[in-house]
């Protein structure tokens, strides 16, 4: 007798085999037939009435005596199996039941997994499939092409220069001195990257959410679900407050803000048709201006805004919708139903013009549009579609060439795309239906559980440049973005993830850096000596933002106490190049730090680590 489990989570198929040992040891032992009486004579018995049921249990007396000396001969029979070692050490059939055995199968892995009886077993854990290796050749090819940066040139100085191992300021200024040929200064600055340990900045009583360097990086301003608005000033690589802005309450949290070219203002959507202007550059002033981007009665929400390179326009994603909006007249200029879902990030393509608009939605596509020859309203098919991932996108953002961007995306994925490889809007509808969609990857919440799609799967129609792949795109909308262009020519991305960790990558998909804020948060922790931290180290940051001009990131950070940032705290978390020797010093006066603290209680002491 055996029991068969089939299932599928749409990458891989499993199968369970639960088998009785001994199927034929009962009917031979008993072979009087009691059993098989009961089996073909159980029907007839009770087509007798009474008198027929009276027999059968006067004939299970007689039996009684004579099945307790076969249970005992069965049992030395048992004992002298297993001291020979030839039986199974387990019988399974004890776990089988009369009404198909299923039951039976469940309670025996429940008593496998140490679980209690009588509740639902929890599901078999799905192997993970292994990260894919990355595109070096076509990543190789995109760092020498001479738009991400100046190429090392293997007959140059310069290339001893950027693999110099030196992290020290002055010795790097002094071997530039000392170089027969100029060095460029871009390969200067992509030496100094940020670096760990990071610090905390400030602490929110709640998630913080978004967090954006101004043009010029002298102003640096976040949000939190409180809808407050945190305006800071940066002085060299510190960051002092200026002031805090309550900020017009909406539905759940601010999801998102941007910063105006001159630094005058700063805007905010808050999952609402109405997004609020408010003055930055005035010190005391807290005014704000609703703009009301409705265009119907269908209710709409807000996920992303952007201010245009003149600073007179906001691009908006909405409910489907792409909005332009014109912040002298009042009015909505644009407004096209150009998605199936929700659009989670927009923005334009460069600063100097406001001609071509990217956007993200949760129908897996990143779209571009051209405001020349598209319809101010109602339906308008995009100028290209960017095919290639296979789940929602969070964040797209634009290198500033009119050429490349790049989007993440809740496959736990990161695209970097080229216009020139884009599809039509008529070859888009004419490519052939794709056939990754299985019920697990459509029944995903990013929210909840784990990708079920393999890291390895790629589209039939992708149109991607590279992939790059290692952070985590869970819970929250993560974001991502190009590395200063005044500082290394725009070479790297850098992303923020679910597990708390910022990662930066190279062209070539190589992971460069990745900065904990968990470490950060647990340092704050020692130094404070609280004995009962409102975070753990499980953080997420979902917001990163480059210095312009210094080796600075700054990210926004919640804890993992609660779900989607409900009743968690929040942290302004900062990442600066530091030197080997500034490192030592940290680190050597944060042992004396800790042994000078009293110990923590062995199970408070866990929830830090």
């Amino acid at each position: 007798m055996s029991e068969h489990i089939h299932w599928s989570d749409g990458e891989f198929e499993y199968e369970l085999e639960f088998y009785d040992p001994n199927p034929e040891e009962e009917d031979d032992d008993e072979g009087d037939g009691s059993h098989s009486d009961k089996e073909s004579g159980g029907g007839g018995g009770n087509s007798e009435g009474e008198d027929g049921e009276d027999e059968e249990e006067e004939d299970d007396d007689d039996y009684e005596d004579e099945d307790e000396d076969e249970d005992e001969d069965e049992d030395e029979e048992e004992d002298d199996d297993d001291d020979d070692g030839d039986g199974p050490p387990f019988h399974f059939h004890n776990f089988f039941d009369t009404d198909g055995g299923t039951h039976g199968v469940l309670q025996l892995l429940g008593s496998l997994l140490n679980f209690p009886m009588g509740r639902e077993v929890p599901s078999i854990p799905r192997p993970r499939s292994p990260t894919p290796e990355p595109d070096y050749k076509t990543g190789h090819a995109l760092i020498q092409s001479g738009e991400f940066g100046p190429t090392l040139s293997p007959f140059t100085d310069s290339r001893y220069w950027h693999h110099s191992q030196s992290k020290n300021i002055a010795d790097k200024l002094w071997k530039r001195q000392l170089n027969n040929r100029p060095v460029h200064p871009l390969h200067m600055g992509e030496t100094f990257l940020p670096s760990n340990p990071g610090k905390v900045i400030e602490v929110y009583d709640c998630a913080a959410y978004s967090a954006q360097f101004s043009n010029d990086g002298s102003i640096l301003a976040s949000c939190d679900q409180e809808f407050n608005l945190h305006i800071y000033r940066t002085h060299g690589d510190e960051l002092v407050k200026q002031k805090t802005i309550n900020g017009a309450e909406g539905n759940w949290t601010i999801s998102d803000l941007a910063i105006s070219p001159d630094n005058g203002w700063l805007v905010y959507s808050s999952l609402n048709p109405y997004v609020h202007l408010t003055r930055i550059g005035v010190d005391d002033s807290t005014e704000q201006f609703p703009l009301d981007f409705s265009v119907d009665t269908d209710p709409m929400r807000i996920w992303s805004v952007r201010f245009s390179g003149n600073g007179r326009e906001i691009v908006a994603g909405g409910t489907t919708q792409l909005l332009v909006y014109d912040i002298e007249s009042r009015t909505v200029l644009t407004s096209v139903h150009g998605h199936s879902a929700d659009v989670n990030a927009v923005c334009f393509a460069e600063p100097q013009s406001s001609h071509v608009i990217f956007s993200g939605s949760d129908d897996h596509l990143v779209k571009v549009w051209d405001r020349r020859s598209m319809k101010n309203s109602g339906r308008s098919p995009p100028s290209g579609v960017l095919v290639g991932h296979a789940a929602g996108v969070t964040f797209v953002t634009s290198k500033g060439d009119n050429r490349y961007l790049a989007s993440n995306g809740k496959d736990q994925k990161m695209l970097l795309w080229d216009l020139r490889k884009m599809h039509s809007s008529n070859e888009y509808r004419q490519l052939p239906p794709e056939t990754y969609r299985t019920d697990a990857i459509r029944r995903f919440d990013y929210r909840r559980g784990v990708f079920p799609g393999s890291k390895s799967l790629k589209l039939r129609n992708d149109c991607s440049v590279m992939t790059f792949q290692g952070h985590k795109v869970m819970q929250t909308l993560i974001r991502c973005h190009f590395s200063p262009p005044h500082t290394t020519g725009g070479r790297y991305l850098y992303t923020g993830s679910a597990d708390g960790v910022v990662t930066i990558y190279r062209m070539d998909g190589t992971i460069v850096r990745q900065l904990d804020t968990g470490e950060a948060l647990n340092r704050q922790v020692r130094s404070s000596r609280s004995r009962t931290p409102s975070w753990s180290h499980a953080s997420i940051a979902r917001d990163v933002s480059w210095h312009p001009y210094l080796p600075t990131i700054v990210s926004t950070c919640w804890s993992s106490r609660g779900l989607y940032g409900y009743d968690s705290t929040g942290v302004l978390v900062q990442h600066s190049f530091k030197h080997a020797k500034d490192i030592e010093a940290s680190s050597e006066a944060e042992a004396r730090e800790m042994e000078s603290e009293p110990d923590f209680p062995p199970a408070r002491r866990r929830r830090l680590f």
